[in-house]
């Protein structure tokens, strides 16, 4: 499965904005794992996707001076937990909320078929909405 190409489609992005929103994903579940059951079982993301690095370095940053008080007052509130994590990571991409479902399930899809069955069974216990 190509994600890049799948998050470009379903979310309407340009290749690059694509690439480093899935960077950007996977980075993400990447550390929801390390927190919420170890190291060891998140570095089997890292191993199995080793492009994640290259797509991290492609998502875009603030310049220097972008956001300020303003700005961070007028951001909308963010829904607890991984739902709203996977909502911040989205609208850096300017993405609305309400694609989470359709980009965690193409993440889910992704490491299903990166990852071994056993290892992608611990992912999905970790981040259940992977598994959509």
């Amino acid at each position: 499965m190509d994600i890049v190409a799948a998050l470009a489609t379903q979310l309407k992005l340009e290749a690059d904005s694509a690439s480093g929103l899935a960077g950007g994903l996977l980075l993400l579940v990447e550390d929801l794992v390390r927190e919420k059951v170890s190291f060891a079982a998140a570095s089997v993301i890292r191993n199995a996707v080793p492009e994640m690095r290259e797509w991290q370095m492609s998502s875009p940053t603030l310049a220097p001076g972008a956001l300020d008080l303003a700005a961070l007052s007028a951001l909308p509130p963010t829904a607890p937990g991984d739902e709203g994590e996977f909502a911040a990571v989205l609208g850096r991409f300017n993405v609305a909320p309400l694609s989470v479902d359709t980009a965690a399930s193409l993440v889910g899809q992704f490491l299903q078929h990166r990852l071994e069955p056993a290892a992608f069974e611990v992912v999905k216990t970790a981040v259940p909405m992977l598994a959509a």
